[in-house]
């Protein structure tokens, strides 16, 4: 077995622990032919593996299952041991530039049982440990660099396919094969393009002369869309004017309709101070209405409650009057009798003392005669009787004149104290008099001051109400103020909207101007080309239209991709692209358009061109 080595030739190999090679082993110098003999066993195929190895041909090649099985081991317990290693060192020479060099090429299999590379003692990775191989013409994809035993008879029994397959996979052309496909088919698309770019030059060249027409069209067209934006710009600019000199002249009468509003909120809170004083002061004064009301009450109780007192006093009064008259006709009576009884006492004791005279008499005329009155019998016996008859006379008299004296002493005492009882009850009628007189003064005067507390309760009432009234007023005013300072900020927001919706629009109308004049499969916007029949369905058509009414119709989804694009690159505002070729849409169903009443289709209401029938939607409104 030889070896065929390009550029070069191995110099000598170094072996350790590598098959059947124990400890290291040198091997070489290698003269131009070498020939390597010796019995079965004695280690040539294994040379020709380390020579293999060393040049990264794979493990499955050089009869081991794995790189462990590789290294020397003398029996199956060195076999398991751990840390084992062993390497190929090829040293190879080399011409270059006239000079002769050496480089190494080492393979080691470590203790994990993976390779390691080294170039000149340099660890390197496989890529380039195979590119420096490469560069000698050493291929280790195709072998060319042995001849192992059965590739003479392989080679010879390959058919000329296989034998050109072969060729290129030594000679390295088959890893070319893919770049070569690569490029055959792009110099077939680049002569596809040559004559597609052949077809568009002769039509440009047709075209040209037409877009030449119309470019100057377009020109004009762009023109009068740049005098046309001006115009607009100015329209534009003069209802931005006009807009902030009413958004001015709104923001000064707001002012002064805040102002005004702060002076209503001012005399608001005035009249509620107002109020509250008035409230307190009628407080005070419906106080002492229910106080004097109260006292009036209690005072017409008190008199209610002296009323039976007084008659009882006074039909005492009468019934004393009365008794005092029956007293007095008793009195007068009795003094009439006394008088009678005082004359007949007066002559009786006249009688007595003529009597007593003419017994005074009588004795003094028995003394004088005999010294003693001597009288007959009969005369004594008159004596006596007339005497007896005079005690009796008298005794009597002197009774009734004791009984009588009693009953004067006891209706002069009884008189005395009716007396004084009449003057007590005079005193009390008086007293009651003066109190009810008191009394009546002050319900007098409380019922004369009542007429006076209503005037001034009704006054307060009225001021109250007035008051209210002006409070009403005023909240009528300040909520008028509010509405009208809403509306003001409502039509201030409004305007603002149109203006931001307004610039928005135009935003929106100059991109898709743009879209238009760089790409031709733009058709512009679904409120350009889905107009209302009438105006009245602008909103149920807006809401139905939803987020597509400010979409962009395109071609095809291309189409849409470059605008995407341009939008991303340009910093613009996001937006919608409906792309015709893509749409599906359903059948209109017949049953909606059977509903009544005002229900309509937007199929039905909407004005389009015939292109974007696609864009129709199955809504009703």
């Amino acid at each position: 077995m030889s070896s065929v080595v390009c550029q070069g030739k191995i110099h000598r190999l170094e072996i350790e622990n590598f098959k059947s090679y124990k400890g290291l082993q040198t091997i070489g110098p290698f003269c131009d032919f070498t020939a390597i003999i010796g019995p079965n066993g004695a280690g040539k195929s294994n040379l020709m593996d380390a020579i293999s190895f060393v040049l990264g041909v794979r493990s499955g090649h050089l009869r081991g299952a794995q790189l462990k099985d590789l290294i020397y081991a003398m029996d199956d317990r060195e076999k398991d041991q751990r840390g084992r290693r062993a390497f190929v060192r090829l040293i190879y020479r080399h011409t270059d530039s006239g000079s002769e060099n050496e480089i190494q090429f080492t393979r080691t299999i470590t203790g994990q049982g993976g390779s390691e590379y080294r170039i000149d003692n340099r660890v390197v990775t496989w890529d380039e440990y195979n590119s420096k191989l490469k560069s000698f013409g050493i291929l280790v994809k195709a072998r060319n660099f042995l001849v192992f035993q059965g590739d003479v008879e392989s080679i010879a029994s390959k058919n000329p396919k296989e034998l050109t397959g072969l060729i290129e996979q030594i000679s390295g052309s088959d890893e070319l094969k893919r770049e070569y496909d690569d490029l055959n088919e792009q110099v077939a698309a680049a002569q596809s393009k040559s004559a597609l770019v052949y077809s568009e030059k002769r039509s440009v060249v047709a075209e040209r002369k037409q877009k030449k027409v119309q470019k100057e069209e377009a020109e004009k067209h762009i023109r009068l869309q740049e005098e046309l934006k001006v115009v607009k710009t100015k329209h534009y600019l003069w209802q931005l004017y006009i807009l902030e000199k009413k958004i001015e002249d709104i923001e000064a009468e707001l002012v002064e309709e805040q102002e005004g509003l702060e002076k209503v909120k001012e005399e608001h809170k005035d009249c509620e101070h107002e109020i509250e004083a008035k409230k307190k002061e009628q407080s005070v004064y419906l106080k002492k209405i229910l106080s004097s009301e109260k006292t009036m009450a209690k005072k017409k109780l008190e008199l209610d409650k002296k009323q039976p007192d007084l008659l009882k006093v006074k039909e005492q009064k009468s019934r004393i009057e009365s008794k005092m008259k029956s007293c007095n006709k008793e009195l007068k009576k009795k003094k009439k009798e006394k008088e009678e009884h005082e004359k007949e006492v007066e002559e009786l004791r006249d009688d007595l003392e003529d009597v007593k005279r003419s017994i005074e008499n009588l004795n003094d005329e028995g003394s004088t005669s005999t010294g003693k009155l001597e009288l007959a019998d009969d005369q004594l016996v008159e004596y006596h009787r007339i005497k007896e008859e005079a005690g009796m006379k008298t005794a009597k008299l002197k009774d009734e004149k004791e009984v009588y004296d009693r009953q004067l002493h006891a209706d002069e005492e009884a008189l005395k104290n009716m007396n004084e009882n009449i003057e007590q009850l005079w005193d009390r009628v008086k007293e009651i008099s003066s109190h009810e007189k008191e009394l009546r003064s002050k319900l007098d005067k409380i019922r004369n001051s009542i007429p006076k507390h209503r005037e001034d309760l009704d006054d307060h009432k009225r001021e109250l109400t007035r008051i209210a009234d002006e409070r009403r007023s005023t909240e009528t005013k300040y909520d008028k103020l509010m509405l009208q300072a809403k509306e003001k900020e409502a039509e201030l927001r409004e305007l603002r909207a149109d203006k931001h919706e307004s610039q928005r629009d135009s935003h929106l109308a100059e991109t898709v101007k743009s879209l238009k004049q760089l790409f031709s499969g733009v058709h512009g916007r679904m409120t350009e080309l889905c107009r209302p029949s009438q105006k009245k369905y602008n909103l149920a058509v807006t809401v139905a239209m939803g987020k597509f009414m400010d979409a962009v119709v395109v071609e095809d989804e291309n189409t849409g991709k470059e605008c995407i694009k341009y939008l991303k690159e340009q910093r613009k505002p996001p937006m919608t692209f409906i792309p015709l070729q893509s749409i599906r849409v359903k059948p209109v169903i017949e049953r909606l358009r059977s509903l009544g009443g005002t229900a309509r289709l937007v199929f039905d209401i909407i004005q389009y061109p015939a292109l974007y029938i696609a864009l129709t939607f199955n809504l009703y409104i």
